[in-house]
């Protein structure tokens, strides 16, 4: 204990940055000077989810805690709640003062979500004025003495039920560089057009909002999203998903109009073309793309069915309207399952295959020569998540050796459960064909990959991340491959 006690602080550092936040409780209890250094990265993120709010009474909050311990508040730089706990039916008293409490009093406090729905009242309508009363006041006196308050950088609300009263809070949180707003009410849209452009000063611009979120924004319209990008010149990410008013259409008519710069972009298609020309944006780096067409037949995907024609022309549509920009990444989401054939990987990787790093492509099958295309002939590629042909792996095994940038594989084959699995008739084996759907990976599988990769260090498969670790055994080091479950959201 002694010679741990005597190292170095910054070599204990060193050490701990390469722990992961589940290990840092236990890594504390070592001795005062690793306490010491892992205390301000336990504290620096605090999430309550279901599970903690399940759990009020018989575990002691960390709400609780920081009101107890003022002086961790100082170490608290993201705030995250995803639920209340209740007491008959209204949000615990004892939680209410204490939660409270911390939004007012953390003086590093950087990073603020809120995505609860349990049923009763809402405490975003109590807490919006404390995060407003910070941002007015840049030094606030503490027990510690006068504290310097950074501003509200990141601003995330789910469903945030305001009511048009208490949607005029919003304006008040100040600038903020990056704001996320998910199912958000009619109040607060209006009140997000007022935040960003003031109707007041046509003249003033809001230089700090550098990425906007909105996702089933049903209430934004075309005209309110240009107001907002007339006014924000240093806007480089936009995320505009699942609303409905804001077709992909429209979207682009607003980006001709408005000519930003950005480098990341998300958008829906709902239907089944393309009318319009994608806006030459030549500093895009980053695409991602929801297609949710209307209903049309699902092709059997444990058949020889043939590739869906719709799919492929939007896809083909999308590739060639990306000329002009350099993407480092693209994210391509379907919302039924849909096959995509060789023709067009082939353009995937004519068109963006020398500057892309990261390729997403879910609910979208590919061949295992599409695949094993894609690992060869795409040299920057350092992440890639597609559905895994495992009966074809021998091909995968021998295209990885190709990939010497890939370091993260993501299979993204969907998940049996049970119900669906005792719901599923069983089908009849065709021949040199395989009758178990969505056979997850196993470990020799992992393994196979995990070797056959330059640099690969993960294989993500239906919840399971499989890495690959060096361990002296013998006065060797050996390669040895280890599993961990990932952990779901919302645990």
């Amino acid at each position: 204990m002694a010679r741990i006690e005597s190292l170095p602080f910054d070599v204990v550092h060193t050490v701990l940055a390469h722990l992961g936040p589940g290990d840092l409780p236990a890594v504390a209890l070592v001795c005062h000077l690793f306490c010491a250094v892992a205390t301000p990265r336990i504290y620096a993120h605090i999430r309550y989810t279901p599970h903690l709010a399940k759990q009020h009474g018989q575990i002691v909050s960390p709400f609780d805690l920081l009101v107890a311990r003022p002086e961790l508040l100082a170490h608290l730089k993201s705030l995250d709640i995803r639920a209340l706990p209740l007491y008959k039916g209204t949000p615990h008293p004892q939680f209410t003062r204490a939660c409270l409490h911390v939004v007012a009093c953390a003086p590093s406090l950087a990073s603020f979500t809120w995505s609860s729905a349990s049923p009763g009242p809402s405490l975003l309508p109590t807490i919006l004025p404390l995060l407003a009363a910070r941002q007015a006041d840049s030094v606030a006196p503490t027990r510690l003495g006068p504290v310097d308050r950074p501003p509200l950088a990141r601003l995330a609300i789910t469903d945030d039920c305001l009511s048009p009263s208490d949607a005029q809070l919003i304006p008040r949180l100040g600038p903020v560089e990056n704001i996320v707003l998910h199912k958000p009410s009619t109040g607060a849209i209006r009140a997000l057009v007022d935040w960003i452009a003031p109707s007041s000063d046509s003249d003033l611009s809001n230089t700090r909002v550098h990425a906007l979120t909105l996702s089933h924004a049903h209430a934004l319209q075309p005209d309110s999203l240009a107001r907002i990008l007339g006014r924000t010149p240093n806007l480089r990410s936009l995320n505009i998903t699942d609303s409905v008013h804001m077709t992909h259409t429209a979207l682009f008519c607003v980006l001709v109009q408005a000519q930003p710069v950005l480098e990341s972009l998300s958008f829906t298609v709902f239907t089944d073309w393309i009318d319009a020309d994608f806006p030459p944006i030549p500093t895009l780096r980053h695409v991602t793309v929801t297609i949710n067409p209307p209903e049309e037949p699902t092709p059997d995907r444990f058949t020889n069915a043939p590739p869906d024609p719709l799919t492929q022309r939007l896809l083909r549509k999308m590739l060639n309207s990306f000329p002009q920009a350099t993407l480092h990444s693209m994210t391509v989401r379907l919302s039924s399952h849909r096959s995509l054939t060789d023709k067009v990987v082939k353009l995937l990787i004519t068109q963006h295959g020398p500057t892309l790093r990261r390729l997403n492509l879910f609910k979208l099958g590919l061949s295992a020569a599409a695949v094993g295309a894609v690992l060869r002939r795409i040299p920057t590629l350092e992440q890639l998540s597609v559905e895994l042909p495992l009966d074809e792996i021998d091909t995968l095994i021998g295209a990885l050796a190709y990939a010497t940038h890939l370091h993260t594989l993501i299979d993204t084959s969907p998940i049996p459960t049970t119900a669906s699995t005792r719901a599923q008739p069983r089908r009849q084996a065709r021949p040199g064909k395989t009758s178990t759907p969505n056979r997850g990976l196993t470990r020799v599988q992992a393994g196979q990959l995990l070797l056959a990769g330059p640099v690969l260090v993960s294989v993500m498969s239906q919840g399971r991340n499989w890495t690959k670790e060096h361990e002296w055994s013998s006065g060797r080091c050996e390669t040895v491959v280890s599993m961990r479950r990932m952990r779901m959201a919302g645990h």
